[in-house]
């Protein structure tokens, strides 16, 4: 339970429901925050069998060293002594909520690899909150709790996001009285950079020519990668598709007819992948590979699908030879995009080849059109400006 402090009073943000913030340091003093905005100072004491909340005055009224001498008055001077009202310890406990969160949600609509990301989110929560009633989760311990994920803010804020939508569940399942809220709804979010990494054609050269030396490498041998990771590698780049796209990519997905592949079930739904010559030719290598009964495009030796963890560890290895240690593998992703975009393809066609949901995602690469477009306009009155010099030069010598 936190101490009211002058930061805490005025930290507090109204919510869609009134709700209050209690003191360790005063037994009974409370801060009531209305949806309006309005603070107001309230002891809260049992009188009998009747639970009373006495106003003390609202924050522009009274300060809050004032509200405390005053509490701290009422309780020593009443007699018989005011007896405090316990605070509910009641309900269930947070490790509770993201059990059955998990198995009703989680498990029921969420993809494999994101149920993945979100057994790492609930594992940063319980570690904090998993032992606590939902009542006894404030945002003033949420805050403070996000604030100690600052190193790392796109994961604290996605676990803070994840805590939020247990709680708005909690609610929808009557876990916490109505009045409750979300403890989560007055923390701000870190502002999170949109990290855009793309390869230039020489270090493109440098990923290839690694690739190749690794598959040619004898098996166990440093910087040795296998075909089938190699595979994966080369269709991440070539297009554009995600990592968990290609890894569940199966034979029966390949549309050599209409030059796709069609996917059923992509992160934004079914979906139709266009592929050009070289991923055909890749195709046409690793089927002269396909083992009878193996279902996936690219697999493990003992045919199953390849794991996320051994494409990650070979990319780890395969960077680092190429001198391209800040290049993450989704970054492939990034600079097809940006390849397509540089080669005079529109943004709305590149958010179709990669299966972006809305044109909104495309749109952070509206800076590459627009610097591709500006070289072609200087390239083109580069050559006008010439052809007048040129035509100058010939007339002057008549």
């Amino acid at each position: 339970m936190p101490t009211l402090t002058e930061s805490v009073v005025r930290s507090a943000r109204p919510r869609a429901r009134k709700y209050e913030v209690t003191c360790s340091s005063v037994q009974g003093l409370v801060l009531r925050v209305l949806p309006s905005g309005r603070k107001v100072f309230f002891l809260r004491y049992r009188d009998g069998d009747r639970d009373v909340r006495e106003r003390l005055g609202a924050v522009e009224e009274v300060s809050l060293a004032e509200a405390r001498a005053q509490a701290q008055a009422r309780l020593l001077t009443e007699a018989p002594p005011l007896r405090v009202a316990p605070r509910p310890r009641v309900g269930p406990r947070v490790r509770e909520l993201a059990a059955r969160y998990f198995d009703e949600h989680v498990a029921v609509h969420l993809k494999p690899g994101t149920r993945v990301a979100y057994r790492a989110h609930l594992r940063r929560i319980l570690a904090e909150f998993g032992d606590d009633r939902l009542v006894d989760v404030t945002p003033e311990r949420v805050e403070r709790w996000h604030a100690s994920l600052r190193t790392t803010p796109c994961a604290a804020n996605n676990s803070l996001r994840v805590l939020s939508h247990m709680f708005t569940k909690a609610s929808e399942w009557r876990l916490v009285p109505r009045d409750h809220g979300r403890p989560t709804a007055t923390v701000r979010l870190y502002r999170e950079r949109q990290r855009e990494r793309f390869l230039t054609p020489e270090e493109r050269a440098r990923l290839d020519e690694v690739l190749r030396a690794g598959e040619r490498a004898p098996t166990g041998k440093p910087g040795a990668i296998s075909w089938s990771v190699a595979a994966a590698i080369r269709l991440l780049a070539l297009t554009g598709m995600r990592r968990g796209e290609v890894l569940a990519l199966e034979w029966s997905m390949v549309d050599r007819r209409h030059r796709c592949f069609r996917l059923p079930d992509s992160k934004t739904g079914q979906k139709s992948v266009p592929i050009g010559t070289p991923v055909l030719e890749l195709l046409d290598a690793l089927e002269r590979r396909r083992r009878p009964g193996v279902a996936y495009v690219v697999h493990s030796s003992r045919g199953t699908r390849l794991l996320p963890g051994t494409l990650g560890r070979a990319w780890a290895q395969l960077r680092r030879r190429a001198g391209l240690d800040d290049v993450r593998i989704h970054d492939l992703r990034h600079s097809a995009a940006s390849d397509a975009i540089m080669s005079g393809v529109p943004l709305a066609v590149v958010g179709k080849i990669l299966g972006h949901a809305t044109p909104r995602t495309t749109a952070r690469y509206a800076h590459i059109s627009d610097a591709a477009l500006a070289d072609a306009v200087e390239a083109m009155s580069t050559s006008i400006a010439a052809c007048g010099r040129t035509r100058r030069a010939k007339g002057s010598r008549r």
